[in-house]
Parts: structure tokens; C-alpha cells; sequence
């Protein structure tokens, strides 16, 4: 399935999507952010999706899919677009899961995302929105899974994130100087 095909032709479900993820899929694909000619990446592709805060999720040479941060984070953040979609509608605070000793023990993980998960589905209650439903009709939409063990789905992203060969990104000054990032989300 052509799930970026898909929510581009149903704005309502990209509209769900950007309201529940903070992912808003683009209506062509584009270069990835490079400032100007200051960014360049370990590995090539095409931006599909951006967040209000200017970061992007890009489409990499090799299927996966890239997270550039307008904040400074860089790295894979799913192996392909079914895993990302699966992740994101499953996990939509996994920012606030960056942690990596909390990888470290699969129940530690589990109890810390439980914990983070439940603060956010208040907070979107509080908002008068239900989250827990939203989730359920994008991944019914899209044909996603829905209520796969969120400690599954967090320990597959903290693997891709920390595969090689990691997406990375360089930062090159006016003065030639280079800084270059871990490629691990993990790493601010």
C-alpha cells in the first residue's frame, strides 16, 4: 500500500494524521533541509512528511526512513514507510522516549513509556480530543496494526536508530570548518 499516495488524495486523514503525530505529509516530495548549502547527508533521499517545528522525515536511498530535527537530531528512525506509519500512529510522543538507558530493560521500558503514554492521552483529553479513537481510525485507514506492545514497537526503533550504516547529517561553516552528528536520535 501507498500510504503517502493514500493520505495525500484524503486530506481529512492527513489532517488526523498531522493532529495526532505532528506528521504532515508534504504534496510532492523535496530535497531535504540543507540551510543553505550547509547540510549535507551520509545518505541520500526525499522529504515526504514535515513537523510544525520544521523537522523533517525523509525517505532514504535504502527504503528506510530518515528524521532530520530542526533541533539538532539526526538518525533512521524506521527500516521502511509501514514501520514508520506503524510507529508514529502507535507511538505519537516517541520524542519523549529518548532516553537510552530506559532501553536498556524491557520492563524499565515498558513502565517509562506507559508513563509517558498515559500523560500525553490526558493531556489530549483535557483538549477535548480522544486520542485512543484517532489512532484507531488512522491505523484502520491505513491498514496499520493497532495495540501492538508498545515496548515491541520502541525496541524496533531503538535498533534501527542505531544501525549502521546511521543516517547522519554535516554541518559545514562558512569558514569550511565541519561538525557532524552521531546519526543516533539518542544523541542531542
Amino acid at each position: 500500500m501507498d500510504f503517502i499516495r493514500q493520505l495525500r488524495e484524503n486530506t481529512e486523514l492527513a489532517d488526523l494524521l498531522c493532529d495526532v503525530c505532528d506528521v504532515e505529509i508534504l504534496p510532492e516530495f523535496r530535497k531535504p533541509q540543507d540551510e543553505n548549502g550547509h547540510i549535507s547527508y551520509n545518505l541520500s533521499g526525499k522529504t515526504f512528511a514535515g513537523e510544525k517545528s520544521g523537522s523533517e522525515y525523509i525517505l532514504l536511498e535504502d527504503g528506510s526512513v530518515g528524521y532530520w530535527g530542526s533541533e539538532g537530531r539526526c538518525g533512521r528512525i524506521a527500516d521502511s514507510l509501514p514501520d514508520f506509519f506503524t510507529f508514529v500512529i502507535n507511538c505519537p510522543c516517541w520524542k519523549d522516549c529518548l532516553w537510552e538507558w530506559a532501553y536498556q530493560d524491557r520492563e524499565e521500558l515498558r513502565e517509562f513509556a506507559e508513563e509517558i503514554f498515559e500523560e500525553y492521552e490526558e493531556v489530549n483529553l483535557e483538549d477535548g480530543f480522544d486520542l485512543s479513537g484517532a489512532q484507531q481510525e488512522l491505523a484502520g485507514c491505513l491498514g496499520i496494526e493497532r495495540g501492538t506492545e508498545i515496548v515491541d514497537l520502541l525496541m524496533k526503533f531503538y535498533h534501527c536508530t542505531t544501525r549502521k550504516p546511521r543516517f547522519i547529517y554535516t554541518y559545514t561553516e562558512d569558514d569550511g570548518s565541519r561538525h557532524s552528528g552521531t546519526g543516533s536520535l539518542f544523541d542531542s
